[in-house]
């Protein structure tokens, strides 16, 4: 059995299905991880869905913030509707529902004990101890999954807070933990967040902000973390990243890893 994991598919099916092939992957024997972001941007958001939900146990994804946006369409909420979104044609479907279903029971992070891995499609934030992930993770899904979805997504759209407080009421927590979980790139030196720069850090005022990866956690000393969702930053890997969105949406890759023994990778992408 091997395990690959690929970046944000957005929609591009075609390419996805061609990197499956390069990969070899066989579903009756390996495991897939995507890194969210598996809609919108691309033509066939719907194919890469449906694909997916067919490939049962032996795929493993995690909600991007793209993904959160065709769930805030489906109950049309914030965003919706946005002329940037490509939703329609899961919207209008008549399976629509199920495949609103099926996203909704996808994990927000995915930690695998053996591998020593953790996967996530922006980052987590720097001042979390690993029970408070666990945690915070698992309400976010567990509402997610719940009546009160609905709700929950409709309050969700807002960058604020901006700043970890453990004494943030429930609500702020959850609002500052879905922005993490999908959308963190750069810190303050405050470690709050960024949400105005999507740039390479080559080119980013680095004297004002910190890459998420760059500062300190215990956990960047045992686990390897896998995201997506930073396209600029494009395939970088040190000892404790992976960073595998390589920007297929803009013409560019889809780029797989196969990940390895001892946090080592082997990487196969193809050109979109």
């Amino acid at each position: 059995m091997s395990t690959y994991a690929i970046g944000d598919i957005q929609g591009c099916y075609k390419e996805f299905k061609e990197l499956l092939n390069i990969i070899k992957f066989n579903k009756k024997k390996d495991k897939l991880w995507l890194t969210g972001d598996l809609v919108n941007k691309g033509p066939k958001s719907f194919d890469v869905i449906k694909y997916l939900m067919d490939l049962e146990e032996s795929a493993i994804t995690v909600l991007g913030n793209h993904d959160f946006y065709l769930i805030a369409s489906y109950f049309k909420a914030k965003p919706w509707p946005n002329k940037n979104n490509l939703f329609d044609e899961i919207l209008n479907h008549k399976e629509s529902d199920k495949i609103i279903k099926w996203l909704r029971n996808q994990k927000i992070i995915y930690f695998d004990e053996k591998l020593e891995c953790i996967l996530v499609h922006a980052g987590i934030h720097p001042s979390w101890k690993i029970q408070e992930i666990l945690l915070i993770s698992q309400k976010i899904e567990n509402l997610l999954k719940s009546e009160r979805c609905e709700n929950f997504v409709k309050s969700l759209w807002s960058n604020e807070p901006n700043k970890w407080n453990s004494r943030l009421n429930i609500k702020d927590k959850l609002i500052f933990a879905v922005n993490v979980f999908t959308r963190i790139r750069y810190l303050n030196k405050d470690l709050s967040l960024d949400f105005n720069t999507k740039s390479n850090p080559i080119d980013a005022n680095l004297d004002e902000l910190i890459p998420w990866y760059e500062c300190n956690h215990d956990l960047f000393n045992k686990y390897m973390f896998i995201i997506g969702h930073w396209s600029t930053l494009g395939y970088k890997k040190n000892k404790h990243l992976v960073s595998i969105d390589t920007g297929c949406a803009w013409g560019n890759k889809l780029t797989a890893i196969k990940i390895l023994k001892d946090k080592n990778i082997k990487k196969y992408d193809i050109q979109c």
